[in-house]
């Protein structure tokens, strides 16, 4: 039975007029109770960052790298420094560093955050600037996320698979607690990138950490032999018809090819850390995302290895233990070994299973509120 097509819209379709007023509304008090509920949860991880350094997030406002920030504050007392890029009306970003920032002052902690363009010279001069009055040494970990979600010219338009989710309005993450919030099952397109798209994806996700080591190492501040230079990878299948064909590609060899630079100029500690797909925003902007997680969620669930970003971003502590020394961090594991039922099953579904194919996400959830 074929499926229909529908258009994939932005967080799942929200009205722009009421999600500017469900933030203003609801944006600070979701951002603290999601902080109270999250900082329940971290415990030290054993990490060794020296007292004289800081970790630089690339991100951090929102997602795994959002959850990163809170593991280096809360459980390890590190200082953390961010730079992320979000509307102050439209996301939920803001309201989350807010929660962050003012938490940590509380402890006495150290948290600083820019919401500015990453890419930008000045943003990149201003930073660093901040972080060589104050500080030894710099660990940074790179997790922007604003590429085109689209193919090179030459693989031409498609239809993927795609699930419609519902988002949540205030916290703009897809919202598998609810099975009323699976919809449907169906196909949506994949456009093909302009040149332009290309260029912004491979800015932003290709060359935007030596874009930040360069200056950070003329600094002084890239310690050879302990820093840690990382960036948020996502181990994609060379079939994927999304992410292996199209600029996110691209941009990720050109990072891969980065890093092996950093690696050998610098002397640090260059490493890729490999993730699963998580419920973020991000993820649901790319067609075919929802269904990767929400069916290989499932599959995790059923094996009793399914991980949120609080627990991925345990895993990433890793980083800073003693003895790490490899040039991947693999949190992706248990994903990768459950893509061939993944697949079986993906072929299979139609679209009455829908939300049922899925029920463990939303039934496990219903039971822990009960």
């Amino acid at each position: 039975m074929s499926l229909e097509t529908f258009k994939k819209q932005p967080l799942g379709g929200v009205d722009r007029r009421s999600l500017v007023g469900a933030l203003s509304e609801h944006g600070a008090s979701a951002a603290a109770e999601l902080l109270r509920s999250h900082r329940a949860r971290i415990q030290p991880a054993g990490t060794k960052i020296a007292s004289d350094t800081a970790v630089l997030l690339l991100g951090g406002s929102n997602g795994i790298t959002r959850a990163v920030a809170l593991h280096l504050l809360f459980g390890e007392k590190a200082a953390v420094y961010g730079v992320h890029l979000d509307s102050e009306k439209m996301q939920i970003g803001p309201h989350h560093v807010k929660a962050l920032t003012e938490a940590a002052e509380a402890e006495g902690l150290t948290a600083r955050f820019w919401n500015a363009d990453a890419t930008r010279p000045q943003t990149v001069e201003e930073v660093v600037g901040a972080l060589k009055e104050r500080y030894r040494a710099v660990h940074l970990v790179n997790g922007i996320a604003a590429g085109a979600t689209k193919r090179y010219a030459e693989h031409g338009p498609t239809l993927v698979r795609d699930l419609d989710v519902a988002f949540d309005p205030v916290l703009q993450v897809p919202d598998f607690s609810r099975a009323e919030s699976i919809r449907r099952l169906g196909m949506v397109e994949v456009e093909v990138a302009t040149e332009a798209d290309i260029e912004r994806t491979n800015k932003f996700m290709g060359t935007s950490t030596l874009l930040w080591a360069e200056p950070l190492a003329a600094a002084g501040l890239l310690a050879a032999g302990e820093s840690v230079v990382a960036f948020c990878d996502y181990d994609y299948p060379d079939d994927d018809p999304v992410y292996a064909m199209g600029p996110l590609a691209g941009a990720k060899l050109l990072q891969r090819k980065s890093m092996q630079e950093i690696k050998e100029r610098f002397g640090v500690h260059a490493v890729r850390i490999c993730y699963p797909p998580v419920a973020t925003t991000a993820l649901g902007a790319i067609p075919g995302g929802l269904l990767m997680y929400g069916l290989s969620a499932q599959i995790l669930k059923e094996r009793g290895q399914l991980e949120d970003v609080l627990d991925l971003a345990r895993g990433t502590m890793d980083l800073w233990k003693p003895g790490f020394a490899g040039e991947e961090l693999r949190l992706d594991e248990a994903y990768k070994a459950a893509l061939p039922e993944f697949n079986a099953r993906k072929d299979e579904l139609t679209a009455e299973d829908i939300p049922g194919a899925l029920h463990l996400l939303f039934e496990s959830e219903s039971a822990a509120k009960g």
